[in-house]
This record gives structure tokens, sequence and C-alpha cells, in this order.
């Protein structure tokens, strides 16, 4: 279908559409007025998801979950907010809410579940996407009924997130004061046991025996590795007898060298000047044999010295062992003595600590059990409006004017659909299959009329 055929419906059976269109505005206009005014009545709520315990001071890790405000959101608009509404305001002792409740279910069921049903319906509550608001607002004919119900509900919502910290405190404080009293006599019994132990053994707690000996027994073990570090170094002096280091870097030695070398070079001296039978020669000569006599006594003499130190060294490092392993059999003794007590004062130590922990948490709950404080903060309340929420005219009239332009198009269109008429030449080409070979206009009514007859369709 052509745009030039769809006006061409629409200016033919413009009657039908006006009559359709005029209806659903009409019918839109009378039930916006007939319908009882609603009020709206709006509150704002701030929940901190970063709030810290009171009792504690550390952050409530559960706050941070991504489903808390969703959860918050269904506290609000539960059943026991309902209730704890129905209870503040006393709806169910007013004389004429009974009547309405025996003339809805005719006497039948809870009167505050009913109640609380029924303010549910009107509640509507909304979070903010980024932020940690949550907006609530109630709906009601009385203006100052709907501000009445949004604060009951704001207060239920409050008092609904203290009563779940305070009923789980309660709950935690009753546990830690049954544990408490188990925890308590066990301390007691190993208390007892230790103090049994010490008597029998005369071992005092405080002793520091241990300490010291320990302290004496590291100084032996420094003093032994210093003892062995000597030796190797002496056994190592020693070792290179008359080649040592320390005898050939002797100032004496080097003394002698120098002064054998000096005679030496005079006797060779002498040795080509004189000849071996000169008595200047042998003077030299013996004074060469008795320095290099005297050179090789002094290097004896200083090379047995060093393996001297190596025999002392090594004798005080064995006297260290002994006494190091004597003192580790010392505090040996002395660590297998302590055994038992040790053990003793660990159980001591594990029952005071579980008790501890036990009567911090008892403390705890306790102060949580007795707290009346919420992370909600009423950011507006609720107060009753000006004017209605419901029904506007304006906005219905505009979607009357909207779907009744719809529904007048689909009218017409339905109309012609039942009743094909033909109004152009396209119509004849497209239902007959014949070519327009001329396209004349008639100068009356009755002419088209006959044309259409000729051709065996209405015009």
């Amino acid at each position: 279908m052509t745009l030039e055929q769809f006006l061409n419906i629409l200016r033919a059976r413009k009657h039908i559409g006006i009559a359709v269109f005029a209806t659903v505005i009409l019918v839109t206009l009378i039930i916006s007025l007939i319908l009882p005014k609603q009020y709206t009545s709006d509150a704002a709520l701030a929940v901190d998801i970063k709030a810290n315990d009171p009792v504690t001071g550390q952050q409530v890790a559960g706050f941070l979950a991504p489903s808390f405000m969703a959860t918050q959101v269904e506290m609000i608009g539960s059943q026991n907010g309902a209730l704890k509404v129905v209870d503040t305001l006393e709806l169910t002792k007013l004389p004429e809410a009974q009547a309405q409740f025996a003339e809805a279910t005719k006497g039948q069921g809870d009167i505050r579940n009913w109640f609380a049903e029924s303010l549910l319906k009107g509640l509507e509550v909304k979070p903010s996407r980024e932020s940690n608001v949550i907006n609530l607002s109630y709906t009601a004919t009385d203006p100052q009924f709907a501000a009445t119900l949004a604060n009951a509900f704001t207060q239920a919502y409050i008092r609904t997130t203290i009563d779940i910290k305070v009923a789980s405190a309660q709950q935690n404080n009753i546990f830690f004061q049954e544990q408490l009293k188990t925890l308590q006599a066990n301390l007691e019994k190993t208390q007892k046991k230790l103090s049994e132990y010490q008597q029998e053994k005369g071992i005092v707690a405080t002793d520091e025996r241990l300490d010291l000996e320990m302290q004496r027994l590291n100084e032996i073990s420094s003093q032994l590795v210093g003892a062995q570090s000597q030796t190797f170094d002496a056994q190592a002096r020693a070792r290179g007898g008359q080649s040592a280091p320390d005898v050939l870097n002797n100032p004496l030695i080097l003394q002698l060298k120098g002064q054998l070398s000096a005679q030496e070079a005079k006797l060779k001296e002498l040795a080509e000047k004189n000849g071996p039978n000169h008595p200047h020669y042998r003077q030299a000569l013996a004074e060469v044999t008795a320095t290099q006599s005297q050179l090789n006594d002094l290097m004896t003499q200083y090379s047995g010295g060093l393996s001297g130190v190596a025999g002392n060294s090594q004798s005080r490092q064995a006297s260290l062992n002994e006494a190091m392993k004597a003192q580790k059999e010392r505090v040996l003794e002395l660590k297998s003595g302590r055994a038992n007590i040790d053990v003793l004062q660990r159980n001591v130590d594990n029952a005071q600590r579980s008790y501890d922990q036990a009567l911090q948490r008892f403390s705890q709950t306790m102060l949580e059990s007795r707290l009346d404080q919420s992370n909600i903060t009423i950011l507006k309340s609720a107060t009753p409006p000006l004017k209605h929420s419901s029904p506007r005219i304006l906005l219905n009239l505009v979607l009357a004017i909207f779907v009744g332009s719809i529904l007048a198009v689909g009218s017409v269109m339905l109309a012609e659909l039942f009743d094909r008429r033909i109004r152009s030449k396209e119509d004849i080409e497209m239902m007959l299959g014949i070519s327009v070979l001329a396209d004349l206009p008639l100068p009356a009514r009755n002419k088209k009329r006959k044309f259409g007859r000729l051709l065996g369709v209405k015009v």
C-alpha cells in the first residue's frame, strides 16, 4: 500500500476515525475525573555502608556487600516492617478500621496481618543507583495519612535494623555466658595441676638458672670457636717449618741473612784477591760459618716455637671441648627437669587466653545487646502533599491522544479491510490486473458510480 492509498482511505473513512478518537479522549477524561484523588508523600533515608561498629570500632564488612542495598529495600517493604507500623499506629484499635476489616474479610483471618498487607500496597521503595540513599513514598487518598504512613515505615525500618542487631547480640551473649563457666572451670583445673607439680618437684617458675647456664654455654661455644680458629692457624704456620712466613719474616733472622750475605761477598772477594790459604780469607770463612750456624739455630728455634704454639692451642681446644660437653649435659638436664612444667604452663596460658577471649566477647555482646543506635539517617521526613499525585489529567489526556490516534487509524484500516473500495487508478491496476490507459476526471458523482458499475466494483 502506497502513502497515497493510505491517505485516501483516511480521508474516505475519516468519520470512523474521528468517532473512535473522540470516544477514547472522552472516556479517558471521564475516568480521570471520576477516579478518587491520590496523594503521595515522600521520605529519604541514607545508609552509612562505611559505618564502624560502635563497640569494637572495626568496620562492618557486611555493609560492603553488593546485595546490601537490595536487602535494605526488601526489609523496608517486609511483612515485619508493616506489622510494626500497624502496632505503632494502633490501627487495630480504631473502630472504623475494625469495621473495614469485618466488611472486607467477614471477620476471618488476623486483623494485624490483613492491615499489614493492605498498607504494603501503597508503599513504594526505590534505591538510588549511584548513592546510598533510599527513597520511600506512600500513596493514599488522604495527604495526612500518606505522610503518617511514610514516616511510620521509616521508623519501622530503623527499629527493625536495631532489633536484628540486638537479637543477634543477645543470643551470642547467652552463648558466651554458658561458655565462660566451662572455661573458668578448665582454667582453675590447669592452674591446680601446675601448682601441685611445682610443689612436688621443687621447681620455681621464675628460676633463672637455665638462662644462666645457657649464657655460660654460649660463652664456652664462642671461646671454642676462637680456639679452633687459633689452632688451625698455628698448625698451618707450624707445618711450614723453617720456610714458614713467620720464620722467614722475623727481623732478627732477616738481619742475620743480610749479615751473612755481606760476609759471603767479602769471602768471595778475599778468595779472588788472596787465595784460600790467606789468613784474612780463613778469618772471613770462619765468620761466615759462625753466622750461618747462628742463623740455622735461630730458624730452628723459631720453627720449634711455632710447633709449641700449635700444641698449646690444640690442648686448649680439647679442654674447651670437654667443658662444652659438660655444659651441654647440665643444660639438657635442666631442660629435662622443666619439660613437664613448661607443658603445664602452656596449658594454663591456653586456658587463660581462651577465658579472656570469651570474657571479652561476653562483655562486647552485652554492650551490643543494649545498643540503641543505627547506621540509618533520615534525610527527608514525609510531609502532607499539597497536590494530588493521581489521577494526572494532563498526562492521561496526552496518553489518550496517542492511544486514540492508534485506535482511530486501526479502526479505519479494519473497516477498509472488510469493505474494500476503489479510490484511485492504482486500486484498479492492483485489484483488476489491467493497465489504466487514461485518467479522466468525472464531472459528477453519478458518473463515477456508473463507471464503477461498468467495472463490476463498488466506488
